[in-house]
């Protein structure tokens, strides 16, 4: 469900204007008040033009747009802009499906306290929305070793739902898959190959396989 309330309460008016009278002077003063703000870069402002185009309140719906407001504002912390791109990454809503990317505006939302952002993380990783497979130590398929190159905003999850970014370019390796994951066996570092004591798992269309 996506959280329109801080919306809902910062422009009802300019919401109910459009509702009854979408051309009106007024409306449109509101809208482009608000649109300008955002331009300006306040965050506010850019989440709330991210919903006008989501919802299609008194402008021509579009996810793409929403998508690039949410992002703005998201960027700048704003937690419910976070919420509401990480659920158009998983859903693949006006942008490309990318779960690693929504996993990681999740998170970056539950570290500022929010707890539905972290309740949705873990749903996501259980599968819930069929958009994760969760990995488990005792699940996957041997494969051949393989060495992957990390592509931007590229996660390593555990099976306990804590996601943690790595830079891109970063050379790993694996030789377990589950589903769309790979298992990190190892990370290229400065002092050369290291293996990844810990347990992670990183989708594949988040890094670039070396052949």
């Amino acid at each position: 469900m996506m959280r329109w309330i801080l919306f809902l309460i910062s422009v009802g008016e300019l919401t109910a204007m459009l509702a009854a009278e979408p051309k009106s002077k007024e409306a449109q003063k509101s809208f482009w008040e608000t649109y300008t703000a955002a331009l300006r870069g306040d965050k506010v402002s850019q989440f709330n033009v991210g919903v006008i185009y989501e919802r299609g309140i008194g402008v021509e719906q579009n996810q793409s747009m929403a998508v690039q407001w949410y992002e703005k504002a998201a960027e700048q912390g704003h937690v419910d802009a976070q919420y509401n791109i990480a659920i158009m990454y998983v859903a693949g809503r006006g942008v490309d499906q990318n779960t690693s990317k929504g996993m990681m505006w999740l998170a970056n939302a539950a570290k500022q306290g929010d707890k539905e952002s972290r309740k949705l993380l873990l749903e996501v990783i259980d599968g819930k929305y069929d958009k994760f497979v969760k990995p488990k130590l005792d699940k996957g398929i041997s494969i051949t070793a393989l060495r992957m190159k990390t592509l931007k905003d590229t996660m390593i999850c555990d099976s306990a739902g804590e996601c943690t970014p790595i830079k891109a370019h970063i050379t790993v390796t694996s030789k377990i898959k589950n589903g769309k994951y790979y298992k990190v066996s190892g990370v290229g570092g400065k002092n050369g190959w290291e293996p990844y004591e810990k347990e992670g798992w990183i989708e594949e269309a988040s890094v670039e396989i070396q052949r």
